[in-house]
Parts: C-alpha cells; structure tokens; sequence
C-alpha cells in the first residue's frame, strides 16, 4: 500500500513537471543561445524569431530553453520583444565565437572594402579584421562581483531603484560592422596596452555596467590602447576604444563606471548608427549597402564607404553634436547608479577632463569629452545628479582597487 502510494506521488510529480514547461514563441532575430545565464559565456546556437522553444526556467533576466532541434541553453527576456521593439544583433549574435569577421561578409562591396583597407599603414590589421574579443572569464567575473557587492546591496535592488525603456528597435547590419573595424582599426593603431590585468579590470567593471542596461545581452569589448592621447569612443557594435591617457586622468571606479556608462549609452541611443545614416540619407536602415550596390555599382559602392569611414573616424575623434553628448552623460550616469555607483562620478570626471585638455600640448587631446559647451554640460549635470540621485551610503566606492590595477 505504502509503495503503491509513494509511486503515485511520483507519477503525480512527473506529470506536473510535464505540464509545468511552458512554450514561447520567440519574437527576434539572431538571437544568441548560450551556454548560461550571461552575455560573455559561450554561444550555443543561434535562433530566430516564429521559432517556438519551451521555457525550463528562468534566471531573471535571462531564461532556460530548449529548442526545436533539442538545443538547450539560455536566452535574455529580450528575445521575446517584438522585432519592431526590440534589437537584432546580426553577425554580433556569435561574437567572440568565431575570428575574422571579414571572411563571414556577404555584401560585395563590404568584402572589397575589407580587402581594400586591410594593408593600411594607418591601422590594427588584426583589430580591423576581428574588432571583439573576450576578456571576461566566467569564473574570475563571478569572484569580481561578489568581490564588489561584498557588505552592500544586492545589483537587482540597485536596479530597482532607476527604472530604463528600450529605445526603439535597432539592427547591426554588415554596414555598421564594417563601419565598427575601421573606427576601431584606426583607433588601435598605437598598439594595445601591455597591461592586461588592468585590461581585463577595466572590462569587468563595464560587464558590471552593462548589465545594468536595456542591452545586458550584447556582448561588450573594451581595448585599451597605448597611448597617451585622450580619448574614449563606443562603436555601434559594443566594442569601445579607451586609451591609457585617459585611464590616467580617472580617479575611481566610480568615474570609471561613469565613463563605460557614457559611452554604452552612445550604443544605445543609437548615436553611432544615426550619424551614418544622417550621412546617407539614400540607403535605407535595413539593407544600406545591398541597395547602394545595385544603384551605383560595387566600385562607386566602395568608395562611399571608404569616405563615409573617414568621416566617422573624424568624428570619433572629433566629437558628436552636444545634443548627443549630454543625452550620453544622463543616460551613463543612470547605468552607472543601476551598476551600484556613484552618478556623481560623471561630474567630477568631466571637470577633470577639463582641466588635463585645457593645459594639454598635444592637439589631438580635444576629444569628443570635451565638445565646446564643457560648461555648460558640466552645470547641468550637477543640476541633474542633485535633482535626481540621493547620495547614499551603499555606492560601490572602490578607488584604492583602481588605482591598483592602473599602475
């Protein structure tokens, strides 16, 4: 009787596990599988939207599937966004998996454009072909968060208290790749930094913070080039170029934290993205090259991209409009604060800055953090963090660590 019992019970729970797996339709493309809850874990497979997965559990924000060919692993809740609301990451959805991303270019002209550049004296040839790279190591990042939020509260209560919204949809197209390389090519000229500890640091602390954003599962890269030169730029695509000179100007990981922020939210305001088309108000947002290419032919295709190039790459250095700029500053410090930091940080890092280019000999310091309206901007930031973040005890404030790792 007691048997017949106990496996009645467990048919019962057999069954209500059954019955428990829910099936969801997946509603955006390109959509990384990973191997778990995180965006710089390995990329299982790829999935696309109409494909209908069954849920196994869930990690908020990141959930449990198994799909039609029986593949199991782990989708971030924006894979069940609407196309029309949400972000396909293109070729981006297997970053870090595969090298040369040249060789994996469909369009023609793109392809010629890679072959065209590739020897240039004035760029990383192997940043250029494969602009992302993985500096995050699961295990050392999960010892790297316990280490920050050690004694203070928990990342999601921090969350919690600034609420964000997607900014409409967006795609990464082959434009915006190619787009991506040269900018960052040109930047990685110097050479990367030989510090890698303070590399690897650097790209922990901007994990922290994108995690904190709409955008947690796009995968991030930040190279650290050797120069003494100001400067700190994102790319449509999630990598970002910060050189030695400014790491050097920062004080904290609390301006540290401000500064990743600032540039992730160029990424995603869609800053990037919008200067190129801006610059090509004849190719459409979805197939700009393709389209290009049968209009004009793939070599007068090429060299538009080639001129659009160095005008992005200009403007990298130069700097975006000051509408862009300070839309970046509140944005960044609302991630920074998700992150557990002090917002404050952006403020003190601008006034800095301000001083270190002012007094600076070398022409090329006039960065895009440092636009004509520093001022103001500095002004009305300080407005803005005291009207909208309470100073509070639990900021993470770990300046002896970055100073640490910045030697």
């Amino acid at each position: 009787m007691i048997m017949k019992r106990t496996l009645s019970i467990a048919t019962l729970l057999v069954l209500f596990s059954a019955f428990s797996v829910q099936a969801e339709l997946i509603r955006s493309n390109n959509v990384s599988v990973r191997t778990k809850p995180g965006a710089f874990y390995p990329v299982a497979t790829v999935i696309n939207s109409g494909e209908n997965v069954k849920i196994l559990e869930s990690n908020d924000p990141w959930k449990k599937i198994k799909t039609t060919k029986g593949t199991t692993g782990w989708v971030s809740a924006n894979a069940f966004t609407s196309v029309s609301k949400g972000v396909d990451y293109g070729l981006m959805a297997r970053a870090g998996t595969q090298k040369g991303m040249s060789k994996i270019m469909v369009t023609a002209a793109v392809k010629g454009f890679y072959e065209a550049r590739i020897n240039d004296a004035e760029l990383n040839k192997e940043i250029f072909d494969n602009p992302f790279a993985s500096y995050v190591n699961p295990y050392d990042y999960e010892k790297f968060v316990d280490e920050t939020y050690r004694s203070r509260w928990s990342r999601k209560k921090f969350q919690r208290k600034t609420s964000i919204k997607m900014q409409g949809n967006f795609k990464i197209d082959e434009d915006l790749i190619a787009l991506s390389s040269y900018i960052c090519g040109r930047l990685a000229a110097p050479g990367l930094s030989d510090n890698r500890a303070l590399t690897v640091y650097v790209n922990q602390v901007a994990q922290l913070v994108m995690e904190s954003t709409e955008f947690y599962d796009l995968p991030i890269c930040v190279h650290v080039v050797k120069t003494d030169q100001i400067f700190a730029n994102a790319t449509p695509i999630g990598v970002i170029m910060i050189s030695e000179g400014m790491l050097k100007t920062v004080r904290s990981e609390n301006e540290l934290a401000c500064l990743l922020g600032h540039e992730i939210a160029h990424v995603a305001l869609h800053h990037g993205a919008k200067e190129m088309k801006i610059r090509q108000p004849k190719i459409s947002a979805d197939s700009a090259f393709e389209e290009m290419g049968e209009e004009l032919g793939v070599d007068e295709d090429e060299k538009e991209l080639d001129e659009l190039c160095n005008e992005l790459y200009e403007k990298a250095i130069r700097g975006r409009s000051a509408e862009y700029e300070y839309a970046a500053d509140q944005r960044g410090m609302i991630y920074a604060r998700r992150a557990g930091y002090d917002p404050q940080g952006m403020v003190t890092l601008l006034q800095r800055l301000k001083g270190r280019i002012e007094t600076s000999r070398n022409p090329e310091d006039a960065s895009h953090w440092l636009p004509a309206g520093i001022d103001r901007r500095i002004v009305k930031l300080s407005a803005y963090s005291n009207e909208s973040f309470k100073p509070h005890k639990q900021y993470v404030d770990l300046q002896i660590r970055y100073q640490m790792y910045l030697r």
